[in-house]
């Protein structure tokens, strides 16, 4: 038969016998060799706790079990979750909601302008052949898309353009932008006044959309033979952004149908009409070079474009 010890009876054994063998002096015929095993044996238990063994890996086993699931469970298992819920939650779910956001919005799809056009053709600054009349027709303009252009340089004039830098007059041109109306490529007419010789000023607004975003308006330089002023398709929307404001000095155009030389002139019709062009003039007959005054390089007027909120 066969006697099986626990791991803590065997200690107790092997230590009784141990103990027995170095105290009982009536077993001293007991070899050398037998002496020092015990001897060590006894040693090695002591140091190691004696008796109480087991309880004490037990008890370790048990601590370290418990230390290393509550670490494991605790901090390992708290952070991985706070970092994850930081860095799902948080951040990225900040971020893409930012982002989403941003995406999402749209810009107005119709806003209101404020238009000034401020005139700074004066006598003092444009001396040459200076009309004493000088004024400016009543303006005329759109709203409209990249086929509802009014006018563009380098290109012949409609006759509506030509009316209007010629005598002032807006009907025809007027006529033509409903035209361009009626095809889809405008939806706001501009029909305002104009700055008179004693006036310095002139303002209104106007309305502009996504759809018909340029903006066009002219005025005739009076008295000319067929010179203007003009915006040609300035762009008020881009990148999903309404233009805040803006500041644009004026050039003198001219329209290329009369060849009068001076603001005083006599009609001259040119034929065949030539393109619009910036106006460059003899020295002799006005200031204008390009545009603008030819050594000064002064404009004549400007137009102001502020977004109403």
């Amino acid at each position: 038969m066969h006697i099986f010890y626990s791991p803590h009876e065997i200690d107790q054994t092997v230590f009784r016998s141990c103990y027995q063998t170095l105290t009982h002096t009536h077993e001293a015929d007991m070899s050398t060799a037998n002496t020092s095993l015990c001897a060590l044996i006894l040693f090695t238990l002591t140091a190691c706790g004696g008796g109480g063994g087991g309880d004490t890996t037990q008890t370790n086993v048990s601590n370290n079990t418990s230390t290393e699931t509550s670490t494991d469970t605790s901090n390992d298992t708290t952070t991985n979750t706070s970092d994850n819920n930081a860095g799902n939650s948080g951040d990225n779910t900040s971020t893409d909601t930012s982002t989403d956001t941003t995406d999402t919005v749209q810009a107005e799809d119709t806003v209101t302008y404020q238009l000034t056009f401020t005139r700074t053709w004066e006598a003092d600054n444009f001396p040459t052949n200076f009309p004493g009349n000088s004024h400016f027709s009543p303006l005329v303009g759109l709203t409209h898309n990249a086929d509802g252009f009014i006018f563009k340089p380098d290109t012949s004039a409609s006759a509506g353009m030509v009316s209007m830098a010629e005598t002032g007059s807006k009907f025809q041109l007027k006529e033509e932008i409903s035209a361009i109306q009626n095809a889809g490529n405008s939806n706001y007419l501009i029909d305002e006044s104009g700055v008179s010789g004693s006036a310095k000023s002139v303002t209104f607004t106007f309305e502009a959309s996504q759809a018909f975003s340029l903006l066009s308006v002219v005025s005739m330089v009076a008295p000319s033979p067929d010179w203007f002023i003009g915006l040609e398709s300035l762009p008020l929307f881009t990148d999903n952004q309404w233009l805040e404001s803006q500041t644009i000095q004026l050039k003198v155009y001219d329209a290329g149908s009369d060849s009068g030389t001076r603001f005083g002139s006599a009609n001259q019709a040119t034929n065949p009409a030539d393109p619009i062009m910036l106006l460059t003039s003899d020295p002799a007959d006005s200031d204008f070079s390009a545009g603008v005054h030819s050594d000064s390089g002064a404009y004549i007027g400007m137009i102001e474009i502020k977004l109403m909120q």
